[in-house]
Formats: C-alpha cells, sequence, structure tokens
C-alpha cells in the first residue's frame, strides 16, 4: 500500500497503473516479494535483491500492518526467546478453534514465522508446548531448561489466583454464582470463555445504579463478566494489555444483539507507569498484588520462585528453609488467611522430603494431572498432590493432601463436593484407577488412597475413613488418612523434626480457622 501510494503520488499514475509496474519490477528481478507471506490484506513486502526479510524488519512491519504477530515476537524477546503456546493465545487474541472471526489463529501466525525459519516448537515432560526462536546455537539440554524456568514462570502466575479471587469476592467486586481460574497444576490451560483463553473470569451484580437490581440478576445473562489478566512472574507489558484489550474488543463484538458488559481486571507485580495509565484510560481496573496483600508479598514471590525453578531439586534442609521462610513472611504481613491455599502449596513442599523418603527407590510424580476423553469428544481431568509408583510393595499410591489449620475439619461431603473426603475416595481415587489401568495390570501393581492433613474430620468422616482404613484401598506401609496429630505422630517416627516443628508452627498452632 505504501509503496503503491509513492508511485502515485510522484509519478500521478493510477493505482491499477502503480500496481502493474510493481508487479513488472518483481517480474525483471529489480524486486522480489514476500509472497506468499502477506502483511494485512494481501499486502506484501518488496524488497531489493540480496536483502533478507530480518526478524527486526518484520517486527517494524508487523508492529503497523499485523499486530498479533508483533505481540507474539516482542512477548517472546521480554522471556528470553520463548512463550508457552497458552500465552501466544492470550497476547495474539487468537480463537482457541476456527471461527467465522476475522482474527488470525495462533497455528496461523506460527506457520507463517516458522516458513521465515524464525521460530519452532517444543513440547516439555509436562505436555506444554512452547514457541522458542530458532537459534542452531541452542542446544537441546539448554531448551529443556528454558522451557523448566519458562514454566515456573508460569506457575508463579497461576498460584496467587484462589487467593486473588477470594479477595474479589470478598470485596464484592465479583460473585460467588461461576469463577473459573487457571490452575497451578495445568498452567498451560486457561479458562475458556467465548472461545478466548482468560487467567480468569467470573461475574458480578455490583455494576452500580443499573436498570436490573443486583438481587434480581440471578441469570448468567443478567450480570457482568469479569475478566482478569494476572502477571506475577515479570513485569506487565505493552503487549500484555494489548492482547487482553483485544480479547476483550472480540468479546464485546460477539453478540449479534445488544451489547454485552465486561469489567476488565489487570494484577501485577510491576507495571512501567505509561501501561498503567493506558489501561487506566481504557477504563480497566488495575491492583497492584501488594496492596491486596501487603508488601511481604515480593519477599515470598522470590522465595517461591527459587523453589518453582529448582523443581524440588533443592536438598531437603534446603527446601525446608526456604519454604518456613515463606510461611514466616506470610505470617508476618498478616495473610494467612487471605493467603490460605498459598499455604496449602507450601504444606506440599513440605511433605515431600516425607514421601521421598518413606518411597526412596519409587518413582514421585507431584502435581501430575489425569485425564480422559468422554464419549461426547470433552475431557475430564483432575489434579492429584502425589503420585508414587513403587514396585516394594507392587502398588501405585495416590495422595491427596490439605495444608489446613488443625481448628478446621474437613467434611465427609459427596462424590459431587470438592474438597471433601468422599470428592477422594469416591471420584477423584476411582477415576485415576481408571486411566491407570492398563499400567497397573502390566506392573502387577494395585491402586491405593490415602488423606493427608493438618486438619481434622467430624465425626462421620472419622468412621468412613476408619472403613476405609479396613479396605483394598489401605497402602501397605501407611494408612488411608492422617489427620494433624496423626501427622504429627508420623514426622516424629520418621525422625522428621524440623518440619514436624515447622507444620505445628504454621498448621497445628495457627489461630486461622479456613474455610472449607
Amino acid at each position: 500500500m505504501e509503496l503503491n501510494s509513492a508511485l502515485t503520488n510522484k509519478f500521478d499514475v493510477s493505482g491499477d497503473y502503480a500496481r502493474k509496474l510493481v508487479q513488472r519490477a518483481v517480474e525483471d528481478g529489480v524486486l522480489h516479494s514476500s509472497h506468499p507471506i502477506t502483511f494485512g490484506k494481501n499486502q506484501y513486502v518488496y524488497l531489493r535483491p540480496g536483502e533478507l526479510l530480518t526478524l527486526p524488519r518484520i517486527k517494524e512491519i508487523t508492529q503497523k500492518y499485523r499486530p498479533p504477530v508483533y505481540r507474539l515476537l516482542e512477548a517472546m524477546d521480554l522471556n528470553e526467546g520463548i512463550i508457552s503456546y497458552y500465552e501466544g493465545l492470550k497476547v495474539t487474541a487468537s480463537p482457541l478453534k476456527a471461527s467465522s472471526t476475522k482474527a488470525d489463529s495462533l497455528d496461523e501466525i506460527f506457520g507463517y514465522l516458522k516458513r521465515q525459519g524464525f521460530v519452532k516448537e517444543r513440547t516439555d515432560r509436562s505436555g506444554i508446548r512452547y514457541i522458542l526462536y530458532d537459534s542452531p546455537s541452542l542446544e537441546n539440554e539448554e531448551e529443556m531448561e528454558l522451557m523448566n524456568y519458562h514454566r515456573a514462570r508460569m506457575v508463579t502466575d497461576c498460584i496467587f489466583l484462589p487467593d486473588i479471587m477470594r479477595w474479589l469476592r470478598r470485596v464484592n467486586i465479583v460473585d460467588n454464582h461461576k469463577v473459573i481460574y487457571r490452575n497451578k497444576t495445568t498452567p498451560a490451560i486457561g479458562a475458556n470463555q467465548n472461545n478466548l483463553v482468560w487467567d480468569a473470569y467470573a461475574y458480578t451484580k455490583t455494576t452500580g445504579l443499573n436498570p436490573v437490581l443486583a438481587a434480581k440478576a440471578n441469570a448468567i445473562d443478567k450480570m457482568t463478566l469479569v475478566a482478569i489478566d494476572v502477571v506475577i512472574a515479570r513485569p506487565y507489558s505493552q503487549v500484555d494489555l494489548d492482547g487482553f484489550l483485544s480479547r476483550i474488543q472480540i468479546n464485546l463484538h460477539s453478540v449479534s444483539e445488544g451489547t454485552r458488559k465486561v469489567i476488565p481486571i489487570i494484577v501485577y507485580k510491576e507495571i512501567p507507569e505509561l501501561v498503567l495509565n493506558r489501561s487506566r484510560a481504557l477504563g480497566f481496573m488495575s491492583f497492584d498484588l501488594g496492596s491486596i496483600f501487603g508488601t511481604n508479598i515480593y519477599s515470598v514471590i522470590e522465595r517461591l520462585n527459587l523453589i518453582k525453578v529448582n523443581d524440588l531439586t533443592l536438598k531437603d534442609d534446603a527446601l525446608t528453609a526456604s519454604v518456613e521462610g515463606t510461611l514466616d513472611l506470610i505470617r508476618n504481613s498478616g495473610q494467612e488467611d487471605s493467603l490460605r491455599d498459598l499455604r496449602g502449596v507450601l504444606f506440599e513442599y513440605l511433605l515431600y522430603p516425607l514421601v521421598r523418603t518413606l518411597y526412596g527407590n519409587a518413582q514421585i510424580e507431584q502435581g501430575k494431572t489425569l485425564s480422559m476423553t468422554k464419549q461426547d469428544g470433552s475431557k475430564e481431568y483432575y489434579e492429584y498432590d502425589f503420585i508414587i509408583k513403587s514396585s516394594t510393595p507392587k502398588e501405585i499410591l495416590i495422595i491427596e493432601l490439605k495444608g489446613y489449620s488443625s481448628t478446621s475439619r474437613i467434611p465427609i461431603g459427596d462424590h459431587n463436593t470438592h474438597n471433601t473426603l468422599r470428592w477422594f475416595f469416591r471420584r477423584t481415587l476411582p477415576f485415576a484407577a481408571k486411566v491407570l489401568d492398563k499400567e497397573v495390570k502390566d506392573s502387577g501393581s494395585v491402586i491405593k488412597g490415602c488423606f493427608i492433613t493438618s486438619a481434622s474430620f467430624f465425626d462421620d468422616g472419622k468412621e468412613f475413613l476408619d472403613k476405609m482404613n479396613q479396605s483394598g484401598h489401605k497402602p501397605k506401609n501407611l494408612d488411608s488418612y492422617y489427620d494433624g496429630d496423626g501427622l504429627i505422630n508420623l514426622l516424629k517416627g520418621n525422625d522428621f523434626i524440623k518440619i514436624k516443628q515447622i507444620i505445628e508452627k504454621f498448621y497445628i498452632k495457627s489461630d486461622i480457622k479456613d474455610q472449607i
């Protein structure tokens, strides 16, 4: 378009004639075209002979003519040359599935860049897809290290989401009706709404003066969608904001009649002042993580990054000390109640040395997700704190951990109610047995289950658990369940005195009563 316009203005020729001149220049070798790669609607880049379409030049061109491509490349530059496929969907505002929208899909953008030799795709051990710059100097081990480091940063972005959503409910910004968010165990799976991915979304009745009274806004279509974008592991950037804005705009324009109501919210640890001001000018709400959880949260994040980057390769003493220091920071900031989900995550890390000692020769998988495709094509999946595959004894042990205060009681519930005993023993444990059925048969193992908590149980729960302890669910070397007192005795009996003291200090003797 710019070349045609220049020819038209300089030589006073028509647009059609200018296009013919460009076509002849290409045929005669005076110029060469980027065909079949386009930049915008049927627009090509023309270069002199010998000139190459370099990455900096592509960024310069796409910033104006194909912003999603530019945002992907800029995001990769901000992340040491790597981005997960999930984050790519966010920043390019690409639809999850092909649709009538004119938006480019991420696969189309990736294919375009791959054909130019600029990027490649890799998958880590967790099955997470990444887009990396195609650098011949990058060895396989370096690629794996880069992916592991980036996954740790993704987990950091997810790990605060349950506590952020709880805070948003407490201050009446979102409603309890439907709250969906990314999970730390599956950081590459976002909240799918309207064929787009979000870090989290919910609904609210809190819309100020409104023809529909909040008390009567009981249906989703009468509520306002709250879309949430969270970046904690690095500064929130302009391309993050632009990608979020593009998804909001697509969502707003996706109805044939009327208008959608959306409240966009950004949660960040750091953000340039210019980006923050632009978000406010757009009418977005924005929250510094420190304003939600106190300034000690920044030190908590640093410690969490240390734990996640090392991914349980820290020696037991170093891991325990790092977790204890993090719990101290949370307590000193007065945020034990607000960060209860984070305390639960740290509880899992505390018990890893115990599990590793009890099953020293076994394969131990932490934070594993098991999935199964249902008949209707949808996927059912659950996350598991520990899956232990042992040859002596021959069993696959599923461990569920709940790091609550000892004043809390876990209900017996039913197989449809989260965070209950029957949810584990009647739903997620049988599901794991189905998914692992072939492995169980091939190895001659049996599926076992164990529920460990620092909290306590109601009487009907104790009766239920005692029955589990007499059933085939009981592991050979453990009981089927441990409450706070039982856990302390288990730690003491295996000489984990330091971990016992930490759990007593921050969980057993905690004044916080967790709502389950």
